[in-house]
């Protein structure tokens, strides 16, 4: 694409500049107790990986609970202890994390989040929070050189644009694949690679799952856990029906839906805008000192959970085991922004999710697929979400402007050579960039490393989506927060303590 057409072109870029850092850039530590929090400054990011002591002014509040991170782990932890008195700490100024949706004109699109599947503790707290249920119904399609291919793992395999060997290749490695009992075999499946199956089958393969496993699990098809790929693929090539749901804008509706819930009834127990800095456990409470406005503040709490990934929980909980805190190290995440076109006219609608290997971009999806045929919609724009997930070590590509502007050019520019039909361009292009939103799910981090790494302290519960697993999925982050909120039931009754939880399992 050429400088001018980038330019007529209007790029909105959103999101962290500081690629997932989990210090509000805003602030700043204060390294000698009477430095003052000021300016804005790159820098203190890499002052909380280095260690930096900040200043820890005494305590001015107390709360039965103190819940970490604002995104669905921890408005879902909040909303199951509301009956508590808890103070969830955000370091954004608006909450839903990964989950979130943003507006163009009054049409809502994802940021990340798309679907849940039906029967799952996402959709449960959906239901319970009276929000109905809209189903996608509609197996993925994929679309490569030039070829529109219905149902891919099912029907779609006779119609792929590939030569008759390679047909055969994808037939011979799907019926294969179906034959393990992959229940069964979970921890062995679980501790190998991914490609270990894929050898010897066409190199076609690989590069499909090079697409869908960094789009759904972070990782590509040599960093990937078998199991975890094996169970996609008998699911997207059985013969069940698509049970996915969504809703316009994906998930980022059930955190709007709850931070709504929560604002109405416990607005002063709702902190945005605050960046934890660190959190200590004391003898009979922990102290949890956070940034805000300028100003450094401590709160003590008989109970936290730590709704929080753990590439930042290890740096900000003090007392974590040597060995805890190599499991928590261990989790690898990738850079993952999500570029959404908006068209101003019908461009594509005939799939919810299309996948497209070999491209800039894994997949997108239609943002209304859901309510699309439902009577009086008409809508004035046609919004692509576009999955781009990236390698670990592109991360820095998010790191500015020009960066992130040039990604979503590129995205731009292998859409269009998709079909014909694409060759038009879009009024906005909208990049929302993250830095470390999703764990990759490697071979031992389901049975391995994860149940290692979420063991609570005494007083300290590690949630979020990393506590579950064996995918970073909403309904595992939902999961680990029931389960933390039960915790934190049973040690503000008195008994038992953590220590009874220690080999308990999250459910997935």
């Amino acid at each position: 694409m050429t400088q001018s057409r980038r330019d007529f072109i209007k790029f909105v870029v959103a999101g962290s500049v500081v690629a997932g850092c989990p210090i509000d850039q805003t602030l700043v530590a204060a390294p000698p107790p009477e430095a003052s929090v000021h300016g804005e400054h790159n820098e203190i990011c890499h002052a909380v990986r280095d260690g930096q002591r900040f200043d820890r002014p005494p305590v001015s509040r107390r709360a039965d609970v103190v819940i970490v991170g604002g995104g669905v782990s921890g408005l879902s932890a909040a909303y199951f202890l509301q009956k508590y008195n808890f103070l969830l700490l955000e370091k954004e100024p608006h909450w839903g994390g990964n989950a979130y949706v943003e507006e163009f004109e009054g049409q809502v699109y994802g940021t990340g989040s798309a679907f849940e599947s039906m029967d799952t503790p996402g959709t449960h707290l959906a239901a319970e929070l009276g929000m109905k249920m809209l189903r996608v119904d509609d197996p993925d399609p994929t679309l490569v050189h030039g070829t529109w291919v219905a149902d891919t793992w099912r029907t779609g395999l006779d119609h792929l644009p590939y030569p008759p060997a390679v047909r055969r290749s994808f037939k011979a490695f799907r019926d294969s694949m179906m034959k393990i009992d992959v229940a069964a075999r979970k921890e062995e499946l679980d501790n190998q690679p991914f490609s270990k199956y894929t050898s010897g089958y066409a190199r076609q393969i690989s590069q499909w799952w090079d697409g869908y496993g960094p789009s759904n699990w972070g990782a590509k098809t040599k960093d990937t856990s078998a199991f975890v790929a094996l169970e996609s693929l008998q699911s997207i090539a059985g013969d069940r029906p698509d049970d996915r749901i969504t809703w316009p804008g994906g998930l980022g509706a059930i955190t709007k839906t709850l931070s709504e819930l929560l604002l109405r009834s416990r607005s002063e127990s709702m902190v945005s805008a605050a960046t934890v800095v660190a959190v200590e456990p004391q003898k009979d409470e922990v102290h949890i000192t956070y940034a805000r406005e300028g100003k450094m503040e401590t709160v003590a709490a008989r109970a936290v959970i730590m709704a929080t990934p753990k590439f930042i929980t290890w740096r900000l909980v003090a007392g974590i085991p040597e060995a805890q805190i190599a499991a928590m190290r261990k989790i690898r995440y990738i850079p993952y922004p999500v570029v959404n076109l908006i068209f101003d006219k019908p461009v594509y609608r005939r799939a919810y999710d299309t996948w497209c290997p070999g491209n800039a971009f894994t997949d997108f999806v239609v943002a209304d697929w859901t309510i699309r045929n439902e009577v009086g919609y008409k809508p004035k724009y046609n919004i692509l979400s576009c999955y781009t997930p990236l390698q670990e070590f592109e991360r820095g590509r998010l790191l500015t402007e020009e960066g992130s502007r040039e990604l979503a050019a590129n995205v731009l520019r292998d859409f269009q050579k998709l079909l014909p039909a694409f060759r038009t361009d879009p009024l906005e292009v909208h990049i929302y960039r993250r830095g470390h939103p999703m764990f990759m799910s490697t071979p031992g981090n389901y049975t391995a490393t994860i149940p290692v790494a979420r063991v609570p302290l005494e007083r300290v519960f590690f949630g979020n989506a990393d506590s579950a697993g064996p995918e970073s999925l909403t309904s595992g982050a939902i999961a680990a927060s029931r389960m933390g909120a039960d915790w934190v039931e049973k040690l503000l009754a008195g008994a038992p303590r953590a220590s009874v939880l220690r080999a308990s399992r999250c459910p997935a």
